[in-house]
């Protein structure tokens, strides 16, 4: 196995300055080294795509005689509805302010109802609304 100590023939050169584009050879990467060995390991995944992942996870859930699939985060959305009927008053409040936050309380705008297409002929309007000085009568 051939380990290279320079990358740069000439930093072994006595006279090789250090400058813009060529670091001192000892504070250079070595050969196989990332930038940064202590680092994010490959594959690591932050809080928030941890979390969805876990609540799109399936379980069965049984109503009756039925058994069905869904999803953690609808079983758990489910139990704190069944909760605030029962009662809850902790259950109530997260459940409302859930609701807030989703625009669960805010209406819907009104249906469409009619469209009018208005040509205008800017010349006439200007001439019909603009009161002139003059006393001449037409």
């Amino acid at each position: 196995m051939k380990v290279i100590t320079n990358a740069d023939p000439d930093a072994s050169d006595p006279d090789y300055s250090v400058g813009y584009r060529r670091p001192p050879v000892h504070t250079r990467f070595k050969p196989g080294q990332s930038g940064n060995p202590s680092g994010r390991p490959k594959g690591a995944q932050n809080l928030k795509t941890l979390f969805d992942r876990i609540l799109r996870e399936e379980i069965s859930l049984r109503e009756g005689e039925v058994t069905k699939k869904i999803t953690k985060a609808e079983a758990i959305l489910r139990g704190l509805v069944v909760g605030a009927m029962k009662g809850d008053s902790r259950s109530q409040m997260t459940l409302f302010r859930l609701a807030e936050a989703t625009g669960q309380f805010e209406e819907a705008p009104a249906p469409l109802q009619v469209i009018q297409r208005i040509i205008v002929n800017p010349g006439a309007v200007l001439s019909e609304q603009v009161p002139t000085n003059s006393t001449e009568v037409p």
